[in-house]
């Protein structure tokens, strides 16, 4: 798929709704809207799973060695980066004198799966790479079934993740388990974005228009009883049920507006686009480093935040420039030499 200059743009507003939630809300302290309206991270990263859906399903490319080039390209864009994050996390803990988390932790940690391992994550927001490699996974086991392609079947995947996420949250209503509902319910709406791609592109069938028409209903209706389902009680996370559907109702319709009425696509959003994977690893290990830095200087709370904001703007600029972008490269390389050695059939 071409790259298209709104969707970096809309990750880099994404990725600095992230920074915002977790850098300042703390400072600003309790304010209505956040703490009973709208959760700013939680929307930036509902955005990065539809834009997850609109891009990645199509770069699995249908050629006879389609699934091998993705599965580097995309090792090649996600390891490299998260595995530097993880070391200047561990690095910065270790300075700071905080407690460190435990070797076979951080070894799963390395694996990227490690909630299906069964270990915590070592930075709170890796749970998000959890789900993209599910989306990945399946995403792969389309192709290789042949039903990538049908968006037909990829609605229904959405409705099939969407009821899961309901089911999930009657029993978390029912026996007070921590089921992890954000799973289904992030599958589901990159499925939607995957359909919802199509229509971006100017393809407005018949039978598009009725799956994306089922889809948006099924939202409206399935969505409110799971999240009141599933998030009446807090488990210890902030989970409130009306602040989640709220949010929910706003990623989706913003989405929607986003990325088909009002594209924004200024060059400093676009820059930030570029950047926005980098960003979300880097600055929580960033706000760290802020605060062991001006923590003695008697620097206030709100300055220390600006810092941390800076240190993780230019951070992620060198992340991308000597990590991200020499691993893309370098996989673009290993696809195009094995393309190469290809015999050719006969």
């Amino acid at each position: 798929m071409k790259r298209l200059a709104y969707l970096d743009a809309l990750r880099g507003i994404a990725a600095l709704m992230v920074v915002f939630t977790h850098l300042f809300l703390p400072v600003i302290g309790h304010v209505w809207v956040f703490d009973a309206l709208i959760d700013p991270g939680k929307l930036g990263v509902l955005w990065f799973f539809m834009i997850s859906g609109v891009v990645i399903p199509y770069s699995l490319k249908p050629v006879p060695d389609g699934a091998r080039r993705f599965l580097i390209s995309r090792f090649m864009r996600l390891y490299p980066a998260y595995w530097v994050s993880l070391l200047l996390f561990v690095v910065m803990l270790g300075l700071t004198g905080a407690p460190l988390p435990p070797l076979k932790q951080v070894i799963a940690n390395l694996t990227m799966v490690q909630a299906a391992l069964g270990f915590d994550d070592v930075i709170g927001l890796y749970w998000t790479l959890f789900i993209e490699l599910v989306f990945y996974g399946l995403c792969l086991a389309l192709f290789i079934g042949g039903k990538l392609y049908d968006q037909t079947f990829r609605a229904r995947c959405s409705l099939a993740f969407l009821l899961m996420a309901l089911a999930m949250g009657v029993v978390r209503a029912l026996t007070e388990r921590k089921l992890p509902v954000a799973l289904p319910l992030a599958l589901s709406l990159m499925f939607f974005g995957s359909v919802w791609r199509q229509w971006l592109l100017a393809e407005h069938s018949p039978e598009l228009t009725r799956n994306l028409k089922m889809l948006l209903i099924a939202f409206v209706v399935l969505l409110p009883p799971t999240l009141i389902m599933a998030y009446h009680q807090d488990m210890g996370t902030g989970e409130t049920w009306g602040r989640y559907c709220f949010t929910y109702a706003v990623a989706i319709s913003s989405f929607l507006l986003l990325t088909r009425s009002v594209r924004l696509d200024h060059p400093a959003l676009v820059w930030l686009g570029a950047v926005s994977y980098s960003l979300y690893l880097l600055h929580p290990t960033m706000g760290m480093l802020a605060e062991f830095v001006l923590a003695r200087t008697g620097a206030s709370a709100l300055i220390i935040a600006l810092f941390a904001t800076l240190l993780t703007l230019g951070a992620a600029h060198l992340c991308f420039q000597f990590i991200e972008a020499p691993f893309i490269q370098l996989g673009k390389r290993l696809n195009n030499r094995k393309a190469k050695t290809q015999p050719l059939s006969v």
